[in-house]
């Protein structure tokens, strides 16, 4: 009767599951969501020629960041299975079939006679409490919409947000064209970035040829049609080695396209077009030039004859004017 209520409990219990945990070592990882320090990085990527105006910036995260520290334990899912009617059937085997065979192989007659089978069901890593450490890492990464301010000359500002990877590009002479005038000198341009406890900033400077020849290229031909005529002045006159000529709009509304074709006996300024573009009202803008004449020319007279057109009609006046080029003795 014993033995009969061990039976019966096999077949209704016929399979179970059991879990054995395993330590699997110490593991340390970082949190970025509450760092100690954060530091702002700027490197400058490219800066512009005369043939490419591209600034180009990389902007980054120094994150200094806590240490944390937890114990990690396999768990392994195990079921196994028992099968009541496996000792009947090995016993007909071997009188009737091939059975006889298992009892030369050891390892194959006990799951023969118990029909005990085992079955991994999966395998899961559990991580204690985390205990955070005294030490700390330093993780650089890109800075994903970080801000930059580019500053040129004390005079132009602009706030441009990084792209996802933490990069910046800005035509230059786009801003250097929004210079009060003309560049005289080189110019010195500060990128700076931060965060709300620190700051980082670099700073180059662009040399007279390049700046004037970016100052030239940024120049917006956009179509625009004004809500209010414009109203330009006209100012020509030498500066140095320079034919300068500068428009400035003191009218209601911005000229569009605005443009110059200059016209002189001299075959090296004949024919020459100037660029204006868009003024906004309260702005100037120039053109210039450099004079084809060699360092030891005393004394010259130069007559010029400026054409203008504008896309809604609101060009300035043409303009007729005798350069003076008097060198030193």
């Amino acid at each position: 009767m014993r033995y009969l209520q061990l039976l019966l409990l096999c077949v209704v219990a016929s399979g179970c599951t059991y879990t054995v945990n395993s330590p699997a070592g110490k593991v340390q990882f970082v949190d970025q969501k509450a760092p100690v320090r954060v530091a702002p990085v700027i490197s400058l990527a490219a800066t512009p020629t005369v043939t490419d105006p591209t600034l180009k910036i990389q902007v980054a995260r120094k994150v200094q960041a806590p240490v944390y520290e937890a114990e990690e334990t396999d768990e392994v899912a195990t079921e196994v299975n028992f099968d009541p009617t496996r000792p009947i059937a090995f016993l007909f085997d071997t009188l009737f079939g091939e059975g006889l065979r298992l009892l030369t192989q050891p390892e194959r007659l006990a799951g023969a006679l118990t029909g005990l089978e085992s079955t991994v069901l999966g395998t899961k890593r559990v991580r204690s409490e985390p205990r955070r450490t005294s030490e700390t890492q330093e993780i650089v990464e890109p800075w994903k919409a970080g801000a930059v301010t580019i500053d040129i000359d004390n005079a132009v500002s602009r706030w441009i947000v990084a792209d996802d990877a933490g990069v910046v590009s800005v035509n230059l002479a786009d801003e250097i064209a929004r210079l009060p005038t003309y560049p005289r000198d080189a110019l010195n341009v500060a990128v700076s970035t931060a965060t709300a406890t620190e700051r980082d900033e670099k700073a180059f400077r662009l040399d007279l040829d390049t700046a004037r020849a970016l100052y030239l290229k940024g120049v917006d031909m956009s179509p625009h049609t004004p809500g209010a005529p414009p109203q330009t002045g006209v100012d020509v006159r030498v500066d140095g080695k320079l034919l300068v000529v500068e428009i400035t709009n003191r009218g209601a509304g911005a000229t569009a396209q605005l443009r110059g074709t200059l016209q002189s006996p001299l075959a090296e300024l004949n024919g020459r077009e100037m660029l204006f573009g868009r003024i906004p009202p309260g702005h100037q803008r120039a053109w210039f030039t450099e004079l084809p004449f060699p360092e030891e020319t005393r004394y010259a007279e130069i007559p010029i004859r400026i054409v203008f057109s504008e896309l809604n009609g609101f060009a300035p006046q043409d303009v007729e004017a005798t350069l003076t080029v008097a060198g030193s003795d």
